[in-house]
């Protein structure tokens, strides 16, 4: 009995999942098929609201299922008090006048337009719910967060691909429809379409909810709403939370969660209000609620690195803007420095006591991130003074060279246009790009710290000693390994899909390199090359973008198999090398 209700349950939320997608999605049914889908709509409705009262029914503790299932319950609530209220007054002129705006007046559109909110709003309970049971599968955690983003890959692909999603006159193919969700969900940036001008609002909205899901990851996001629901974690599920976030803390792992998207939602709610006040006061955008909506898209877009942009030129028309660029890059830097980072600093000023006792981690992270922020500036400076820079003010100038040496952390904004710098400046992007951000962050790359502890080892080499010392502090062996198993397998992977692209591509080959190195640095910046790819070349962005998201030995982690330790080891001999 009990495995054919799981059966007819699941059945009910597919049925319940496609008559959802094609209302979203704006498709059309004949008039037939959509009395049946109406009727089907409250055939579902009420199917939920009887599973969920039989499960509390029927519960062995009630007081502990109002607990886990409170959130169930309380839409059961609400639905009977919206249905009450409709049954009692009807479609009198002062009830839900809202609703009347909407040319909602039909009593039975009404009934539907609620069980359809509830079926939403169910639904949505039951996605971060199962998401959450990903931890539970037999699944190494590499590849929990690999099927993760496929699968938020998939369905923003879906979603992309709906007729509500881009003009009628200008359809997206399916892969520009791939290619946009996995650029958006890898915060990377990249476009083959305008996001202002070749998406409607509903597919902009899909392609913010992609960045803001790919920024934090489809695990950290549903395991604290999971958490918020009143669902516990078990010990697999903070061992994969763990592995996720970094941290052998398995005790902290709530705390860490939580603080992460008070922390992600505070610095994006407070880049939002930050980027409202200057441009309503510069009148750039136009009304109230257009430039709201403006804010809130860039600062998201910004503290999760992702580069994407409703304004066709990207940030060129705020370059002398000193609130926007400071806005910007602010949100840029911090959503790369790592949470674990964020969170440190922002404890110091809490602790006056304990200044100056940064761990090794935050040390590296912030010298090597403000060198390369410096370094970038004065190189950008010099290299284009007299070539993209000329004829600027001097306060412009510096502006756009702190700008442009931000954003190739993998940001992807722009307020010099890539394709006419200097072939030195891009080639320092690159580098730059190629960096990335930090571990831990919204960003790409092969990180900074990896970065810092390949230099110091190699500087370790050449001295002579044994051991890498950072800060009085000595490098584990396990950890250099990593970082130089990280850095070869980068290096392998861009020199395949450099070939391939090369191959497949016409036109300026540093052109094609450096969009090759802004997919795998998560970064977006482009010299106008992505819209012309060819098919197979856009393939071969969207598997770069993927690979440099979740990071390439996670990849290989993934798809290896992990190999028991044995009771021997075979004996060593040298082999010459250099």
């Amino acid at each position: 009995m009990g495995k054919a209700l799981t059966v007819l349950t699941s059945l009910i939320v597919a049925l319940a999942i496609t008559s959802l997608f094609i209302d979203i999605g704006g498709f059309e049914l004949p008039p037939e098929l959509a009395g049946f889908k109406r009727t089907a709509d409250m055939a579902i409705v009420a199917y939920f609201v009887l599973e969920t009262l039989l499960r509390l029914i029927f519960s062995r503790s009630k007081l502990e299922h109002l607990k886990r299932n409170w959130a169930g319950l309380l839409l059961v609530l609400l639905l009977a008090m919206q249905l009450g209220l409709i049954r009692l007054y009807g479609e009198e002129p002062g009830f839900l006048r809202l609703l009347e705006r909407l040319n909602v007046r039909s009593l039975t559109v009404l009934y539907v337009a609620v069980m359809k909110g509830y079926m939403l709003l169910y639904l949505l309970l039951r996605a971060v719910l199962g998401s959450y049971r990903l931890a539970s599968l037999p699944l190494k955690p590499a590849q929990t967060v690999v099927l993760s983003f496929l699968l938020v890959i998939s369905i923003g692909t879906l979603f992309l691909l709906t007729p509500r999603a881009t003009p009628p006159d200008n359809r997206i193919s399916f892969i520009d429809a791939l290619f946009t969700a996995t650029s958006a969900t890898c915060v990377t940036g990249l476009i083959v379409r305008d996001t202002g001008s070749d998406f409607t609002l509903f597919g902009q909205i899909v392609i913010l909810i992609l960045i803001q899901i790919g920024g934090l990851g489809l695990m950290t996001m549903t395991s604290f709403f999971a958490l918020v629901l009143g669902r516990g974690m078990g010990i697999r599920e903070r061992v994969l939370m763990s592995d996720i976030l970094n941290t052998r803390m398995m005790n902290q792992i709530v705390r860490l969660l939580t603080s992460i998207l008070l922390l992600t939602f505070a610095f994006e709610a407070l880049g939002a209000a930050l980027l409202y006040l200057t441009w309503i006061e510069e009148g750039a955008i136009g009304g109230m609620g257009r430039t709201a909506y403006y804010a809130v898209f860039h600062s998201v877009s910004a503290f999760c690195n992702a580069g994407f942009s409703l304004f066709s030129t990207s940030m060129e028309r705020f370059r002398g803007s000193v609130p926007v660029n400071l806005i910007m890059t602010s949100l840029i830097i911090c959503g790369g420095l790592g949470f674990t980072v964020l969170s440190v600093l922002l404890k110091l000023p809490l602790s006056p006591f304990r200044r100056g006792r940064l761990s090794l981690h935050a040390k590296l992270v912030l010298i090597v991130t403000a060198f390369l922020l410096a370094l970038g500036t004065v190189a950008i400076l010099a290299l284009e003074w007299d070539n993209s820079l000329a004829g600027l003010p001097l306060k412009e100038k510096f502006l756009a060279a702190y700008f442009q040496s931000v954003t190739p952390r993998t940001a992807g904004f722009n307020t010099l246009r890539i394709s006419e710098l200097r072939e030195a400046t891009q080639f320092l992007l690159i580098i730059l790009m190629f960096i990335g951000a930090s571990p831990g962050g919204t960003g790409g790359g092969v990180k900074t710290s990896t970065f810092a502890i390949t230099l110091c080892t190699l500087i370790s080499m050449l001295r002579g000693r044994s051991s890498v010392e950072i800060f009085r502090r000595r490098i584990p062996d396990q950890i250099i390994s990593k970082a130089f198993s990280i850095l070869t397998l980068s290096m392998l992977l861009i020199a395949v899909n450099g070939v391939l692209l090369l191959a497949s591509e016409d036109g300026d080959p540093l052109a094609v390199i450096f969009e090759l190195f802004s997919a795998f640095g998560t970064v977006g910046l482009s010299m106008g090359v992505t819209p012309t790819l060819t098919t197979f070349g856009k393939v071969i962005i969207i598997i770069t973008m993927f690979i440099g998201r979740i990071g390439p030995l996670t990849l290989a982690l993934a798809l290896g198999e992990r190999r028991k330790g044995g009771e021997f080891e075979y004996p060593s001999e040298e082999v010459i090398v250099g």
